[in-house]
């Protein structure tokens, strides 16, 4: 089983906040692998860090990847970790594959998913406990991750489908206020 996680490795992208994540969740006994697609400037420091924290057989640098759709169809689940972002491609991408997603309440993010439901939203001002213990749920319960990706999956295809926004669109132009201009 493997925790995916996919982004830039940038300071504002906390990856070393998924570092003490998984030392925590390793010295619970959980067994798993996280598999990180994506490349930047911290890649040497990350596996370091790594190293010095025991977790580097856990955790595997992958690089920069072109296949991230077929790599989405075998997670637990999708880990996004970041401080600053606008909207978390990566982790809107997870949810048409079917992919439960752990991450952070960054921009409008927590306006657009269901938490508990299609991701677990956690504070990124918080320690590392919140995260564990989600992560740590999702390890535990396979049945609860594949029901969290199974709805956001249905969230994506309704509400962020080329169709959806079509039609939102159409609605908008309809509207009164648009008539009279």
């Amino acid at each position: 089983m493997y925790i995916f996680a996919v982004g830039s490795l940038l300071p504002v992208t906390r990856w070393n906040r998924l570092l003490r994540v998984v030392a925590c969740l390793k010295a619970k006994g959980l067994e798993f692998e996280v598999l990180h697609a994506g490349s930047g400037p911290l890649r040497e420091d990350l596996e370091a860090m790594a190293r010095g924290m025991h977790v580097e057989h856990v955790i595997r640098f992958l690089g920069h990847r072109d296949d991230i759709p077929s790599l989405l169809a075998g997670p637990a689940f999708l880990v996004h970790t970041s401080d600053v972002e606008g909207l978390p491609n990566a982790a809107l991408e997870a949810m048409p594959c079917g992919c439960a997603v752990v991450g952070t309440d960054v921009a409008d993010v927590p306006f657009l998913i269901d938490d508990g439901t299609t991701w677990f939203l956690v504070s990124r001002r918080q320690d590392a406990a919140a995260p564990v213990n989600r992560l740590a749920i999702l390890l535990a319960d396979r049945e609860l991750s594949r029901r969290m990706g199974e709805a956001g999956r249905l969230k994506a295809e309704q509400e962020f489908s080329l169709e959806h926004l079509v039609s939102e669109t159409c609605t908008v132009y309809r509207t009164e206020k648009w008539k009279d201009m």
